[in-house]
């Protein structure tokens, strides 16, 4: 009972953390929306007092940017690397945000957490690295706009068994024991600190702490609502030697990882209140290391805008000549947009790239073009997915034939016509009945071969378990069985599990092969072991190819895979068992 309690709390917390990602996911495209409604022809024929009130509201907007408080840095120690500041209440009580269910993520956050989220001033979320403890230490400072007190957070938790109190040096400290162990404690009534091992009482014991990340965040703008800034000297020497060693990359990458010794720190500042726009800053040690730095950039854009049309050349035919090429110089524009707009600007020692509404739109139309090879993925995935669902078909239906008739469908047996000692027809047109086409089977002279005039007629309906989604190769099938005398139903002899001395969970039933390997599916044709060449025999067209074991199970096999092994896989009693998880 404890462990469905613990569940249900774990799943109330993650769809409040889910509304707050949809939240600043959905956040950009809503603002340009917004901004587009407001510049439409339909905005200058509505009612004077709607104008004004959108004008003032976008008044009162601009106030409230310019009037935010300075950050307060309280509470971070001068070991922290890392920091990410944002501003809840104002990017939730942005204009944009109107149409979204803020009353929900209201509620529960109260509910759950024991803050609404609106009386969310600021939160600072700190980390830092050490060369002595491999796991980041994590913090938040977070800053309310109400009193609140330690004993009313986390009710659900608490309800759950799942938080205990104790007192330490006059603190009080909330400890979560859910899997990462966390604290919480409240130096005031409108201070939050989370803290995860013992980075919580450094964090109270930070007093006028100064640092490299310090420094820049006391210059940060306060108006942006999401601040991140990283300070690459405060990382462990060991690490940030490891991170720009160029030996440790492919030689492509070398030039690149070799500069990154060259920044100092890097900024994010986005804002999100008023329209979606950000920068991208990158501090160097000097001048010269900023010049350098910018070249690097500048080369890395042009290689990465040429491997994206390289890319775009190897992407599938939409099936219009006309259609394809649009689509090529469409592509071919928006790479040259988009190494332009992620050009930086050098200042003194600092590199800068700018996000604005423009750049959003042009994001927009970018994100839609690297969409389309994941796309492509996607689809390749869904169509090996079900090649998969084939052929655990195939192999239940293996299992069903064997428990009906003491074998599986091969070697010559009253159910299985042979003539000249070769069968007339192929396993899968014994197996029709087991997938659910007792009716097609039915329609087969077993005592005559697939290509009689009969039985001919009956190639073209080739039921869709023997289709493989890759290819389109009308009635022929791409799922063989490997041929030979010790295989499971490449053999003259019915085969019986007891037969699999190997172990039939380590024992190859069926294959997936390249297209060039396709068989009319009636046919007792299969797939032939070149003895010099076993893996290349599957002729695989991708890294991988499936296949199906003698217990059923489905599984990909790495077309690198050692020719003796693969042959080891096929044979059902060697003496050669194969261990698959190693």
């Amino acid at each position: 009972m404890r462990f469905v309690n613990q569940e249900s709390a774990a799943l109330s917390l993650r769809n409040l953390l889910s509304l707050l990602i949809l939240l600043l996911v959905c956040l950009p495209g809503c603002t340009q929306k917004v901004e587009q409604q407001g510049g439409s022809a339909e905005e200058t024929s509505q009612p004077e007092e709607q104008a004004q009130d959108q004008q003032k509201l976008a008044a009162d907007d601009s106030a409230v940017a310019v009037a935010a408080d300075p950050l307060n840095l309280s509470y971070i120690p001068d070991t922290a690397m890392a920091a990410a500041v944002v501003a809840p209440e104002r990017i939730l009580s942005a204009a944009a945000l109107q149409l979204y269910p803020i009353e929900v993520l209201e509620a529960l956050s109260t509910q759950h957490l024991g803050v609404n989220v609106k009386d969310v001033d600021q939160i600072v979320a700190v980390t830092q690295l050490s060369q002595e403890a491999p796991v980041p230490q994590v913090g938040a400072i977070i800053r309310l706009s109400k009193p609140h007190q330690l004993a009313a957070l986390l009710p659900t938790l608490k309800a759950e068994g799942l938080v205990t109190e104790k007192k330490i040096d006059g603190f009080h400290f909330l400890n979560v024991n859910a899997g990462l162990p966390v604290s919480l404690t409240m130096p005031d009534e409108k201070t939050l600190l989370v803290g995860t091992g013992d980075f919580l009482p450094r964090m109270l014991a930070a007093k006028n702490a100064n640092s490299p990340l310090l420094k820049l965040l006391k210059q940060a703008d306060a108006n942006h609502e999401v601040i991140v800034t990283v300070s690459a000297d405060m990382v462990p020497a060991p690490l940030r030697e490891l991170a720009t060693n160029p030996e440790a990359v492919p030689l492509a990458l070398a030039a690149y990882v070799g500069v990154l010794g060259k920044i100092s720190a890097l900024e994010v500042n986005v804002d999100l209140s008023d329209k979606f726009a950000g920068e991208l800053v990158l501090h160097a040690h000097d001048p010269a290391e900023a010049a350098e730095l910018e070249q690097v950039i500048l080369a890395g854009l042009a290689q990465v805008k040429q491997l994206f049309l390289a890319q775009t050349i190897l992407m599938p035919s939409m099936g219009d000549p006309v259609v394809d090429a649009a689509m090529r110089k469409y592509l071919d524009r928006l790479a040259n947009n988009f190494e332009q707009l992620l050009r930086p600007t050098r200042d003194a020692h600092r590199l800068t790239m700018d996000s604005n509404a423009t750049m959003g739109v042009a994001t927009t139309g970018m994100l839609v073009a690297l969409l389309l090879p994941a796309v492509q993925s996607a689809r390749t995935a869904a169509r090996k997915m079900s090649s998969g669902n084939n052929l655990k078909q195939i192999g239940i239906a293996l299992h069903n034939y064997h428990e009906t008739f003491k074998h599986f469908p091969a070697g010559e047996s009253p159910t299985n016509k042979y003539k000249d000692g070769k069968p007339l027809l192929s396993w899968r047109v014994h197996l029709l009945p087991f997938v659910e086409e007792n009716v097609l089977y039915d329609k087969f002279k077993m005592d005559e071969p697939w290509d009689s005039p009969h039985n001919i007629k009956l190639l073209d309906q080739m039921p869709p378990v023997y289709v493989c989604p890759h290819y389109e190769l009308g009635n022929q099938t791409v799922y063989l069985a490997p041929q030979g005398p010790n295989t499971a139903l490449g053999s003259d002899k019915a085969i019986r599990f007891r037969d699999i001395t190997d172990g039939t969970s380590q024992t190859i039933a069926v294959i997936e092969t390249g297209s060039e390997r396709a068989v009319p599916w009636t046919k007792p044709d299969d797939l032939t072991i070149d003895a010099d060449d076993p893996v290349g025999s599957v002729a695989a067209e991708k890294g991988t190819f499936q296949v199906v074991f003698c217990d059923g199970s489905v599984q990909s096999i790495s077309a690198a895979i050692s020719g003796d092994i693969f042959q080891w896989m096929i044979q059902i009693n060697d003496g050669h068992p194969v261990n698959l998880n190693e």
